[in-house]
């Protein structure tokens, strides 16, 4: 039964000894931890008495406070806290639904980060500072301006969900802003030489799995996942049907990710290579001894990683071959829809917009293109002296 709330003018009371401040207190309405509404006594410090010197002002500072409170459209808030919320109502609503990898990036969202600063600090007294600082410090200690956004993203959408089951009036993160972004590494640039000169560099099986990487413009998941009644090597085309992550199958991360490819000349060969002779039809293409699927952190950090090292490059990973792949089918005149087809993308501005990056030999050319169509041949420019004394005169 909803308690009828009655108007309130709050109590005033001076506080202190050598710096006496005013405090006001009053009753508020809340949602108790069995999901009834409670009735508790809050309390807020509204100055000193050198900046307010008479309790008149005081009474309406105070009066100010509890407008809020008074008025009609005024909701209880929750005292659960942020642990018991996400422990006992956002994970069992959200984590059924969610990938094995969606878990795993909210649980190192949560445990690592969230859970340390704020578990056991209520709903309501998350406020919008307490959420900057957190995220300030976060982004001036040794994480990446990325996994900071990440964090933020994560901490948004589960106090999200406590404004829409009514325990919080607003979401205090969205009112946050991100740190200021430091200095970005520059990704290797995209060129068929330098491609070329990583794969050749590359020990197996991560020579393989860039190789075909790059030519099918497969994420490193969807390959790993493939087991060999995937490939057709007579028709010539691979069927998208699994992801694989720290060894847990699923789903391709969209509906337009179950697809089939078309296998090149190249890639034919890369995958007879590969194939033992009497493979059966549900061994993984790429498997360790045990038959389980290789790890893509281990190779990243074993192969590509010291690799990319030795030949200077940097911001390359596994990804980075699907954005290669990408890039060169519009170098060589892909249509967009094509290449959103192959990369099993939901809509054609994700491959627009992030995928498609400019080769460097394209950018020279066509710059130079324009050069001979506007530009005037250096023997028809004056003397440049010359023609500084006239410009100055």
């Amino acid at each position: 039964m909803t308690r009828k709330r009655c108007f309130q003018e709050g109590s005033l009371f001076k506080r202190g000894t050598r710096k006496k401040v005013w405090v006001a207190r009053w009753w508020e309405d809340v949602i108790g931890q069995d999901n009834r509404l409670e009735r508790i006594r809050r309390s807020a410090v509204l100055g000193t008495v050198a900046e307010i010197p008479t309790a008149r002002e005081a009474r309406q500072m105070m009066s100010d406070l509890l407008r809020k409170v008074n008025s009609g459209d005024f909701r209880p808030q929750a005292v659960w806290t942020f642990r018991r919320f996400v422990e006992d109502r956002w994970k069992p609503d959200v984590y059924p639904a969610l990938k094995f990898s969606g878990k795993k990036y909210y649980d190192n969202m949560i445990d690592t980060h969230l859970m340390p600063v704020f578990g056991d600090m209520q709903l309501r007294l998350i406020t919008k500072d307490a959420a900057q600082r957190f995220l300030t410090a976060k982004a001036e200690g040794d994480l990446s301006w990325k996994t900071v956004k990440h964090i933020r993203t994560a901490f948004g959408t589960i106090l999200e969900a406590a404004v829409r089951d009514d325990l919080l009036i607003s979401n205090p993160v969205r009112k946050t802003r991100m740190p200021r972004r430091g200095v970005v590494d520059e990704k290797a640039p995209i060129a068929p030489e330098g491609l070329k000169a990583l794969i050749e560099k590359l020990a197996e099986p991560s020579r393989s799995i860039a190789s075909l990487l790059a030519m099918t413009g497969l994420r490193i998941g969807e390959l790993l996942a493939l087991r060999w009644q995937d490939v057709d090597l007579q028709g010539g085309f691979l069927s998208v049907r699994q992801t694989v992550y720290e060894g847990h199958f699923d789903e391709p991360k969209t509906r337009r990710s179950k697809r089939r490819i078309p296998l090149g000349p190249r890639c034919v060969e890369i995958f007879a290579a590969l194939k033992p002779t009497g493979a059966a039809p549900a061994a993984l293409v790429f498997s360790a001894r045990n038959g389980s699927p290789l790890s893509r952190r281990n190779l990243l950090n074993r192969q590509l990683k010291p690799t990319c090292k030795a030949l200077g490059l940097t911001g390359v990973n596994w990804h980075w071959f699907r954005h290669a792949h990408a890039t060169l089918l519009d170098s060589v005149g892909a249509p967009i829809g094509t290449t959103q087809a192959l990369l099993g993308h939901s809509s054609s501005e994700i491959t627009r917009e992030t995928y498609i990056h400019s080769v460097p030999a394209d950018a020279r050319r066509v710059v130079e293109g324009v050069e001979k169509l506007i530009g005037p041949k250096w023997t028809q420019v004056p003397d440049w002296p010359e023609l500084a004394n006239t410009l100055i005169n």
